[in-house]
C-alpha cells in the first residue's frame, strides 16, 4: 500500500458510485451517496492518485451502536491488503469511541467474513440471527 494514499475524507459521490459499480456492489444514486457519504461516522478512502480503488465507512449513532458498511476494493487492486487496512483503521476508531456496551456489526458476503474474523468479529451464537428488511412492495 505504500503507493497508495489513505484518507479520512469522504469521497466524492461520484467516485463511491464508480467504486461500488466496479466492485459488484451495485449502484446506488447520486444523491442518496452524497446523503450517505455525509451522513458517515466514517470513511476510509484509499487512492492510487486521485482514483478510488478501496473504500468502508461507518454508520451509526456514535455511541451505543455502529455498523461496517460498503467495504469495497476495485477488482484490479484486489489481493494487496487494502480491506485489511481499511477494516484496521476502523480498529482505531472504535478502540476510541466504542465502549464495552456498543453494538458493532456488519453484514458480509462470503468469502469476506474471513477478512472480518482477523479484525474481532465473530459469527453469532445459536440463540441470535441476522435479518434484513424487505424495501420490496
Amino acid at each position: 500500500m505504500s503507493s497508495y494514499t489513505l484518507s479520512l475524507q469522504p469521497p466524492t459521490a461520484a467516485a463511491y458510485v464508480h467504486l461500488r459499480e466496479v466492485s459488484g456492489m451495485g449502484s446506488k444514486t447520486l444523491a442518496h451517496s452524497r446523503q450517505a457519504l455525509s451522513a458517515s461516522l466514517l470513511t476510509v478512502s484509499i487512492y492510487d492518485a486521485a482514483r478510488l480503488i478501496a473504500f468502508g465507512r461507518v454508520v451509526g449513532d456514535g455511541a451505543i451502536s455502529f455498523v461496517i458498511s460498503d467495504v469495497m476494493t476495485d477488482p484490479a487492486y484486489r489481493r494487496q491488503g487494502l480491506a485489511d487496512r481499511i477494516l484496521s483503521e476502523m480498529d482505531q476508531y472504535f478502540e476510541r469511541q466504542a465502549s464495552q456496551d456498543s453494538f458493532i456489526c456488519l453484514i458480509a458476503n462470503k468469502p469476506a467474513d474471513h477478512l472480518y474474523l482477523r479484525h474481532h468479529f465473530t459469527y453469532l451464537d445459536p440463540e441470535r440471527c441476522g435479518m434484513l428488511r424487505s424495501q420490496a412492495d
